[in-house]
């Protein structure tokens, strides 16, 4: 698993974007009017603000999101291109390789995680190291994340596959030095379920995106 997503990650989806490539294909349908999607309008674009990997060094990378309107009931939406997660500077890729790290190996700590075999990421203005607590937040995220994928399967057998995959999960041993209480563990044991789920999950990516932000809290410093 990559470490971050490139420059050349940000400059293609770039390129998309002078094209007018982006459409509201992937987005679900209204939540508040159920409006279909394909008919979303361009409304806007958002400057985000991206953190990524090279040779240990996080750099800043400024992009911009496209936004659609719904133009029966004027709910506004963005589109989050593979390597976004909202209302997260890292990008996925650094977010599911030092997460997975952590939650997949039951001896390891925060502060071993953010090491990799060359060490540790830090910031090439400030020199700040990645922190372990950044982690921490992580798993949280794409705990509910994956959550949300569940909500979003189309039919009750996708449903159910979902379910039975997160019971399965459930009953491996997890070590109790990575938790001090049980919805901890529960968010450990959801985190090990969005990387079971694999790319039946990452094809649902946009549509989970826009169908959790709203509705949650994320730390956006991060």
């Amino acid at each position: 698993m990559p470490l971050s997503a490139t420059m050349e990650d940000i400059k293609a989806y770039m390129e998309k974007v002078d094209k007018n490539e982006i459409t509201p294909f992937n987005l679900p349908d209204c939540p508040r009017c159920h409006y279909d999607s394909h008919f979303f309008q361009f409304h806007a674009y958002r400057d985000r603000r991206f953190l990524i990997i090279a040779k240990m060094l996080v750099e800043a990378v400024f992009c911009v999101l496209v936004r659609f309107r719904c133009p029966k009931c004027g709910k506004t939406f963005t589109s989050y291109p593979n390597f976004a997660i909202p209302y997260k500077q890292y990008t996925r890729q650094t977010i599911e390789s030092f997460s997975s790290s952590y939650v997949e190996d039951n001896q390891k700590t925060y502060e071993e995680a953010v090491m990799t075999d060359e060490g540790t990421p830090e910031h090439s203005n400030t020199g700040q190291v990645l922190a372990p607590s950044s982690i921490h937040r992580w798993i949280f995220t794409l705990a509910n994340l994956i959550m949300a994928y569940q909500e979003a399967l189309a039919t009750s057998h996708q449903k159910k596959q979902c379910r039975d995959l997160g019971k399965n999960l459930a009953a491996t041993l997890l070590s109790k030095n990575k938790y001090r209480t049980d919805h901890r563990k529960e968010c450990l044991l959801r985190c090990r379920w969005f990387f079971a789920a694999g790319d039946s999950f990452k094809n649902q990516f946009h549509r989970v995106c826009n169908k959790i932000w709203p509705h949650l809290q994320y730390d956006t410093s991060r």
